[in-house]
């Protein structure tokens, strides 16, 4: 199995209560998971542990058969690459921000430049995106040059966190194509957090729905009850805003 967490709670420091308890799954490689769940129920928290910008309370992260403490937190972030929801080009170009993490992997310039040529091909990225910095860029097409960046290092996890927010229902079936083709090609394991439940039907291999940090449903998409999970959802919803109010 290529990731493991076996049960995993996370406590932030000066928390009087856990964000995560007793999280337990597994993602092969290849594979294509949906992390969904309302806001505030421990889905970004959860990657960030995975790519290790946070570390568990208690319980295990195993990495083809390696414990996660066993290996360098920057080892790690190559081989387990985190795509934000608010995605940074840091002040580079398009084609900067693409060859930065090719460049740090020590890749030569011919490797370089045929991967960006391979995966701006990939997501449709047109030339004239290339000496474009962030600011440049709507919110949608800064999202799809993070996708495309995060893949063109060929990781063997990729977590996405609402990889598809800012995009239309058209391109986001365009990208979310894309980034199940490459997985399977390339056997990369994919943890998604998507809210769009018709689109995790169309494109996941399963479904987790976290509630209140916790793992309420682990299931193969083709037995999800959607209604009863939709119905979940709404009450959930509801009684935060309750609570808000």
């Amino acid at each position: 199995m290529l990731l493991q967490l076996k049960s995993i709670d996370y406590t932030p420091p000066n928390f009087t209560r856990p964000l995560l308890t007793d999280i337990s799954f597994s993602l092969a490689a290849g594979e294509c998971i949906t992390l969904t769940g309302i806001t505030g129920a421990g889905k970004s928290t959860l990657l960030r542990l995975l790519n290790r910008l946070s570390e568990p309370t208690s319980g295990q992260i195993v990495l083809n058969g390696a414990d996660y403490r066993s290996i360098a937190p920057v080892a790690l972030r190559q081989q387990v690459m985190l795509v934000s929801q608010q995605p940074q080009l840091l002040g580079m170009s398009v084609r900067e921000a693409l060859a930065y993490p090719l460049q740090l992997q020590s890749l030569g310039v011919a490797e370089i430049k045929q991967r960006i040529l391979t995966v701006t091909e990939q997501f449709e990225i047109p030339t004239d995106w290339f000496d474009r910095n962030q600011s440049q860029l709507s919110v949608g097409q800064n999202q799809i040059v993070s996708i495309a960046r995060g893949i063109i290092t060929q990781p063997q996890v990729l977590l996405l966190d609402e990889p598809i927010a800012s995009l239309d229902s058209t391109t986001a079936e365009r990208i979310l194509t894309t980034i199940n083709t490459i997985g399977r090609s390339q056997q990369i394991g994919i943890i998604v957090i998507n809210h769009q439940l018709e689109l995790a039907a169309q494109f996941s291999d399963r479904l987790l729905y976290l509630h209140d940090g916790k793992l309420l449903i682990d299931k193969l998409i083709g037995s999800v009850d959607w209604q009863n999970l939709q119905q979940q959802i709404r009450e959930s919803e509801d009684r935060l805003t309750s609570e808000w109010d």
